[in-house]
């Protein structure tokens, strides 16, 4: 009897032994598969954050960051030198984006065929107009010469009222006149040079279009619209360089190329030239004056290129502009040049309003 007792907790031992040995194997292997999965987990987590930051897994070499190709347009040029109506003063300076073949590795602006800037900086500061970066904001980059989408559009009843106020203005003796003058930079391009073309059309008014060498040739057909359409031509640079900072054989290289570029379309050469980024040195006024060139800055900056609220724009050119006055605004150089498209057709309204007569920059007296 005693002997079977003993028997029986012999196999109870047994059982629980067991079975605290088969409770500890299965917790084993639960263990085991939860912290490979958590392993396999971390390291997919780590790959794609990675993949995000741009800088990839080996073997990921495609990976890009998003944000660098993008571009940043926002980024506000130092201040320069302004030439305006009354003399030079401090001032914002204006901006240019360039094409993405016009960028060297260095993020500075090439002449096309040459490296150097001919006795000047062999190298060009990373100004892109504004933006320093070598990316290009996709929206002007593409050309693709789209109708801007977002103009408006000009009734005939206003028309009519711009027209019989424009020929009243004409009527008037010259001395009499409150003269002012729009002018854009930085074109002709195929998407906003034309609907500001279009707005001026419509509106009878005529301005003055300061071009850049490069634009020209890659659009003669835009400059030549600019002509016919009765517009003032300016030389504004070959590759929109700082010319403050080049040598006389570059300064004369800028001018020389754009020069010939408008000539072959327009068939002559213009007597009107604004300074990229309103920067001038002496070497450059004597450069302009040996030619009887007329160096040309503005009194009202809008600042259209650094995105400038429509409103704010608006405003300030109304308060700012005087007589004679010269108003700067572009025609190419970033996304927010759409602005100066939408607004353009109030702002002249504004000014009319005014009692401004709207002409081009060599009618205004230097």
């Amino acid at each position: 009897m005693e002997r079977r007792k003993r028997g029986r907790r012999r196999r109870l031992v047994a059982f629980v032994v067991l079975s605290v040995v088969m409770v500890w194997m299965a917790g084993c292997a639960v263990g085991q598969s939860y912290g490979l999965s958590s392993l396999m987990s971390m390291k997919q987590e780590e790959k794609h954050a990675e993949e995000m930051l741009g800088t990839g897994m080996p073997g990921d070499e495609g990976s890009t960051d998003e944000s660098e190709a993008a571009g940043d347009d926002s980024h506000a040029e130092p201040p320069g030198i302004v030439i305006d109506a009354g003399g030079v003063t401090e001032g914002d300076t204006a901006v240019f984006v360039p094409g993405e073949d016009e960028l060297d590795p260095n993020h500075g602006i090439l002449t096309p065929g040459s490296d150097s800037d001919g006795g000047g900086n062999a190298t060009e500061a990373a100004h892109g107009d504004g933006q320093p970066e070598s990316a290009v904001d996709s929206d002007d980059a593409l050309n693709d010469g789209s109708e801007y989408d977002s103009a408006p559009i000009v009734g005939e009843s206003d028309t009519e009222e711009t027209s019989e106020s424009a020929e009243e203005e004409k009527a008037m003796p010259e001395d009499e006149r409150k003269l002012a003058a729009l002018t854009f930079d930085d074109g002709p391009d195929p998407k906003y040079t034309t609907a500001i073309l279009d707005i001026l059309k419509e509106k009878g008014v005529k301005a003055t279009f300061f071009v850049v060498g490069t634009q020209v040739e890659k659009y003669p057909e835009i400059l030549q619209r600019i002509e016919e359409e009765g517009h003032a031509v300016g030389n504004h640079s070959y590759s929109h360089k700082d010319l403050s900072k080049l040598a006389k054989p570059g300064i004369q290289q800028q001018v020389d190329r754009t020069d010939e570029a408008i000539e072959a379309e327009l068939g002559y050469v213009p007597e009107l030239f604004r300074a990229p980024y309103g920067a001038v040195s002496d070497t450059l006024e004597a450069v302009l004056e040996n030619e009887n060139r007329r160096l040309v800055g503005w009194t009202v900056d809008t600042r259209d290129w650094a995105g400038t609220p429509i409103t704010d724009m608006r405003e300030m050119i109304r308060k700012e502009t005087g007589a004679n006055g010269i108003i700067l605004m572009h025609s190419f150089g970033g996304k927010h040049i759409r602005n100066t498209v939408e607004m353009l057709p109030d702002v002249i309204d504004d000014l009319h309003n005014l009692g401004f007569t709207l002409v081009t920059v060599d009618q205004i007296p230097e």
